[in-house]
């Protein structure tokens, strides 16, 4: 029906007398589920033009009592009422009722069929609440239906939840006929009357519930949003907590503060080894909060600004949101800055904090809304999805390789999605920043704003959340993932703390690179190593043994194939190629010294490099003519370069695995390689390849014996072929399909334990 002009009331409001918390993080920090008093909800309502007014308290009428001598008022309760013998509930909002009703109501509450026969009975007005959210245990198709013949007033704008909670409820009542009414779902006593129900004109309360129980009614105003939930709770804070005296605050309370109110608010399920929260944090955060956003309000002032006609929800969230992003931009340029001068580390990761103060508050909301909205488009019979969060993934061939074959061919029984800040991911992060790598000229990597990296994790429906680095994505998709309740898996790709030792020299910073590896990989269920050298690597981290889990890599038989030789065989030059980044940790002065020792004992020689970096400028010095840099090369431009060549050499110490060895088999190449690290477990020495201590002169010697034998050369890369050809990227994406099942498995028996 349309209303051109008539009468309004919020229909959804609480106050004092919704007063227990009951969720373990309000109640651990001082908190009421609401602490508006009556009088003030009145005073509001009729600031924001209400005709009538009511509270519908949690299963309550005391608050509403306190001003129902005003004859605009009329008597209400957000009543609880369960479907008997099951674990399902629902709330009803019962309106225009006595006390002999409530009484009668909370008494009939456990069979919600028995409170809607006693509503028809005494001709009540009523609304089911939020009809899509699951008070207790989710509702099934054959609930609804139910509700919906006994229920036919759906409330279907409800001024906490956005227009999509709100749609699904709005669309039913459309197509099944019925009606739509609106209230606040104020508990913070600033959004009262901002959202309402309108009648045709009603000159009394009863006048006005009976043109509500006809249908004559219309839901108008504003809906919710995260930025409306966290002022809320700001609001509520404000009313309870004492303002604090400085706005310092422990970094680890407030994560435990977020980590609870994204999984709901409740303690279940979560790590009780965590500090225990007070009052005393929750008043911190929000002294930092309020100091950090700049705003000169505290107490009844602060409340006084959220109630302002001209407030914006949007905006202070805008606002926060930009003085985070600045914030972000300008503490990672100082922690690069104190890595790079081996400074404070301390102080450069309070900083980063600092930097996120003002959006840690919004942070919980948008993860808890994100899964809400996430459970309304769930289908059944849906594979399970995986969120695999990469940094800087154009830098490292290796990794980059391997996420473009999981995007490529699927994890059997699994929906993957790469999130990230580069161009090519499937689901592209906004940046606050994009900074230089320190020590490691021309390579980027984006600095993601934390609200945006919640809304894209808790929104994406994901049973598991799949770490491949411990960039800035990486570590904040951690702590996001711990906060929902979403099991983690970490894989180990990249020597990072021996890469910083390396690059930097500075055997100090490789320790620190080293102490937050292993934190980073302690917040996973599942470390996936691809070799036992990388075992090793995660045990020195700290990892347990238990958890270090293998997950091989594979190789492109259809594109690295020795039938893609197109250079014929020359006698005078033989080809040594090397493919990946031309940096120190890879080993790229080893490999020169090597070669060169060999190209004197063996003029015929020649290097081919595929790949690029820093050191490239160097080494072109060096070499001279003995070499052929090719640049990066991909698809079949790579392989034809490994087909086309004679020998490959391999000189990295770092590699966890060695992913150009399986390619350069896989094309028919006889490898040498420095015996250590992840070689080790893709050659054995002298029968499919040869494996030498990281000594120029051995490694030499390997070379020029092979260039010496075509006939050796044939035969090593004969027995390599057949070995790498077990090897295909369908068992090695199965395995990694059974990690994510073993890894969700494991994380929903905790949650039945529990």
């Amino acid at each position: 029906m349309q209303v051109t002009a008539g009468s309004r009331a919020d229909l959804h409001c609480h106050s004092t007398a919704s007063r227990v918390g009951k969720l373990g993080l309000q109640r651990s920090i001082g908190l009421p589920e609401c602490a508006t008093p009556p009088v003030e909800v009145y005073e509001l309502a009729k600031r924001r033009g209400m005709d009538f007014v009511t509270i519908t308290d949690h299963d309550s009428i005391e608050g509403v009592l306190e001003i129902a001598d005003r004859p605009d008022v009329f008597i209400s309760e957000e009543l609880t009422a369960s479907f008997k013998g099951e674990p399902q509930a629902v709330h009803v909002l019962c309106y225009g009722i006595t006390s002999g009703d409530h009484e009668r109501l909370q008494a009939l509450s456990g069979d919600v069929e028995a409170c809607a026969a006693y509503i028809q009975e005494r001709e009540i007005a009523c609304a089911l609440a939020h009809p899509f959210f699951a008070v207790e245990a989710p509702l099934a198709a054959r609930h609804r239906r139910r509700l919906a013949q006994l229920f036919p007033i759906w409330e279907t704008r409800n001024g906490a939840r956005p227009r999509e909670l709100n749609a699904p409820a709005a669309i039913y009542i459309e197509t099944h006929g019925g009606t739509g009414v609106a209230g606040s779902d104020d508990h913070a006593g600033i959004d009262i009357g901002r959202t309402w129900t309108q009648t045709p004109a009603a000159s009394s309360p009863e006048q006005f519930l009976a043109r509500l129980r006809a249908g004559e009614a219309l839901a108008c105003g504003d809906e919710g949003s995260p930025a409306k939930w966290a002022h809320s709770a700001m609001a509520i804070a404000a009313r309870v907590l004492a303002p604090g005296a400085s706005g310092s605050v422990d970094p680890f309370a407030v994560l435990a503060i977020a980590a609870r109110a994204s999984g709901g608010g409740d303690d279940e399920g979560l790590d009780s080894s965590g500090p225990a929260l007070t009052s005393e944090d929750g008043r911190s955060l929000l002294e930092a909060w309020i100091v950090a956003m700049g705003i000169d309000a505290r107490g009844p002032d602060l409340i006084e600004l959220f109630q302002a006609e001209h407030f914006s929800h949007a905006d202070l969230f805008r606002r926060a949101r930009h003085l985070h992003e600045r914030g972000l931009r300008r503490a990672v340029n100082q922690a690069l800055a104190v890595a790079a001068s081996s400074g404070d580390l301390g102080a450069a990761a309070a900083g980063l904090f600092e930097a996120c103060v003002p959006a840690i508050p919004y942070a919980p909301p948008v993860a808890f809304i994100g899964r809400e909205k996430a459970r309304l488009v769930a289908r059944e019979n849906e594979r399970p999805r995986v969120a695999l969060v990469a940094d800087a993934i154009g830098g490292m061939h290796g990794v980059t390789h391997t996420l473009d074959q999981i995007r490529e061919r699927g994890v059997p029984g699994f929906e993957v999605e790469v999130i990230g800040t580069d161009p090519s991911v499937d689901r592209r992060l906004a940046a606050a920043a994009e900074v230089d790598i320190p020590f490691y000229p021309g390579l980027k990597v984006g600095i993601p704003s934390l609200p945006a990296l919640v809304e894209t994790l808790a929104e994406g429906r994901y049973q598991a959340i799949h770490l491949c680095s411990p960039g800035p994505s990486g570590v904040a998709a951690a702590v996001i993932a711990r906060a929902l309740g979403t099991p983690i898996v970490g894989s180990y790709h990249t020597e990072l703390a021996a890469y910083a030792g390396l690059r930097s020299g500075n055997p100090g910073l490789e320790a620190q690179a080293a102490a937050f590896l292993g934190a980073f990989y302690a917040q996973c269920r599942t470390v996936l190593s691809p070799s036992r050298a990388a075992d090793q690597s995660l045990r020195d981290l700290g990892i347990e043994p238990e958890r270090i889990a293998r997950w091989d890599r594979g190789v492109d038989l259809t594109r690295f194939d020795p039938s893609r030789r197109g250079r014929e065989a020359d006698p005078a030059e033989l080809h040594v190629l090397y493919a990946g980044r031309l940096t120190v940790e890879k080993g790229v002065d080893l490999l020169v010294d090597s070669f060169v020792a060999a190209r004197e004992r063996d003029p015929r020689l020649r290097l081919l490099l595929a790949g690029g970096g820093p050191e490239e400028t160097a080494l072109r010095e060096r070499l001279g003519d003995a070499a052929t840099f090719l640049g990066w090369l991909e698809g079949d431009e790579l392989a034809r370069a490994y087909a086309d060549a004679d020998i490959f050499l391999f000189a990295s110490r770092t590699d966890t695995f060695g992913q150009v060895i399986l390619e350069a088999q896989a094309s028919g190449l006889p490898v040498v390689a420095v015996d250590e690290g992840g070689p080790r477990a893709l050659i054995d020495d002298g029968t499919s390849g040869l494996l030498r201590r990281a000594d120029p002169a051995a490694l030499a010697a390997a070379v020029v014996d092979l260039a010496a034998s075509a006939d050796r050369r044939a035969r090593i890369a004969l027995a390599a072929l057949a070995r790498v050809r077990a090897r295909p990227w369908d068992r090695s994406l199965a395995q990694l399909g059974g990690a994510y099942h073993g890894a969700i498995g494991a994380a929903l028996e905790t949650r039945r334990a529990a």
